[in-house]
């Protein structure tokens, strides 16, 4: 599946034929999928040049925004959707959000994934019924309600609590003390966690401490998963990067693996990712199934966006400022986003299925398999396979900071 926008070429035998031919102006339309990567790497931009591990999912960037855009009215709704490329129509909007939601269930099943898109909004508004409708029906997401008027420290204890609480544990701390103050209204809090199981297992027994080289080139000490004897599986290299594609369970949900070249670094490689480049890899992926020995370290990495900051920059401030129209959430204006945090958790481990490794067959030479070992800053992705959706995209640059 080709993302992002198809660049159109003209082939003539001469300069009058090339004059002559009509150029097509037709629009691109875009899956949901496609819109929730662009708008992704439009986000994200930058963010892998920066100094150390990186974890930011896209996809709850985009459904997020999905449920606020619905309520937005007027120059609002026009500066979030110039970011997002929603559709005008409400009904349009809504059956995307459901579309993706119900793909996602079926390639997450077996799968520990979480996505919290929640709403805290100051104790004694209240949002109309048919829009608290919508948010359970369309967007899986809630509102909730918390005096930060009166306690502000009590409040923000509060919201904490109940996001660990939703995620059994592995989230803590979403917004960080003096973040709502009495002043506070209305919040987003975008929650994406995950723990897969793979459906070839990486091999405990050969899990072993080995050095990880890092940018500068220092030296760190990382849990090395491998598989104990060669997998099959897609496959692509060239002279900047190799990139593999690791299935979790089921099949409908992939790790790929982006390890720079020796001597290229993991911010210069995330400076040319784009939905054009990441499909050019899928499809170049696709046509090199083969046996590879994959090493990955073991990790558990988190980030934190404020999601408020970066998309004002990207052309969208009014959305978080006090004259914002969101009178489709309460019926009036007045209550508008002044926060907006995600809070994303991705566990790496060996936990999966026995691997299904390549028999060895009598007189007949195996192939030499490639070696994939990401002992060096790499990228990473998680995707549903079928759509291309984007759940996840990373940046490892050191895994003793991701334990």
């Amino acid at each position: 599946m080709i993302l992002g926008l198809a660049a159109a070429a003209v082939f003539a035998a001469g300069p009058l034929l090339a004059e002559t031919l009509p150029v097509s102006t037709a629009p691109v339309v875009l899956s949901p999928a496609e819109k929730s990567n662009a708008a992704g790497f439009r986000f994200s931009a930058g963010a892998g040049e920066t100094k150390g591990n990186m974890i930011f999912s896209p996809y709850g960037l985009y459904s997020a925004f999905s449920m606020a855009y619905d309520c937005a009215r007027g120059k609002t709704a026009t500066e979030i959707r110039s970011v997002f490329d929603f559709p005008e129509d409400a009904n349009s909007l809504r059956l995307e959000a459901v579309v993706l939601r119900r793909s996602l269930i079926k390639a997450v099943k077996g799968l520990e994934f979480r996505r919290l898109s929640t709403y805290w909004y100051q104790k004694g508004y209240e949002f109309l019924p048919e829009y608290e409708a919508v948010l359970k029906s369309s967007y899986s997401a809630s509102g909730e309600t918390a005096d930060f008027r009166n306690s502000p420290e009590k409040a923000r204890a509060a919201i904490n609590d109940w996001t660990e609480k939703k995620t059994g544990g592995l989230v803590t701390g979403v917004f960080e003390q003096g973040a709502i103050t009495l002043f506070t209204r209305l919040m987003i809090a975008n929650v994406v966690t995950f723990k897969g199981r793979w459906q070839n297992r990486f091999s405990a027994d050969v899990t072993s401490e080995q050095e990880f080289s890092l940018a500068g080139g220092e030296k760190v000490k990382a849990q090395l998963m491998s598989f104990d004897k060669q997998v099959k599986t897609e496959y692509y290299e060239d002279g900047d990067l190799q990139a593999a594609g690791l299935d979790y369970l089921g099949g409908r949900l992939r790790m790929i693996v982006l390890l720079p070249a020796p001597g290229k670094s993991a911010a210069d490689l995330f400076k040319t990712l784009s939905p054009e480049k990441l499909a050019e890899l899928r499809k170049a992926m696709s046509a090199r199934i083969e046996p590879v020995l994959v090493s990955l370290p073991r990790f558990k990495i988190s980030g934190t966006w404020d999601l408020a900051a970066r998309l004002s920059a990207l052309g969208m401030p009014g959305a978080f400022a006090e004259n914002a129209d969101y009178s489709g959430m309460t019926g009036r204006k007045g209550l508008y986003l002044q926060k907006a945090v995600q809070k994303v958790v991705v566990e790496v481990d060996e936990d999966g299925r026995e691997a299904l490794v390549v028999k060895s067959r009598k007189k007949k030479r195996e192939p030499t398999p490639q070696v994939l070992k990401a002992d060096r800053p790499f990228i990473f992705l998680i995707e549903e396979k079928r759509t291309g959706l984007i759940l996840f995209l990373g940046k490892l640059e050191d895994p003793s900071l991701a334990v």
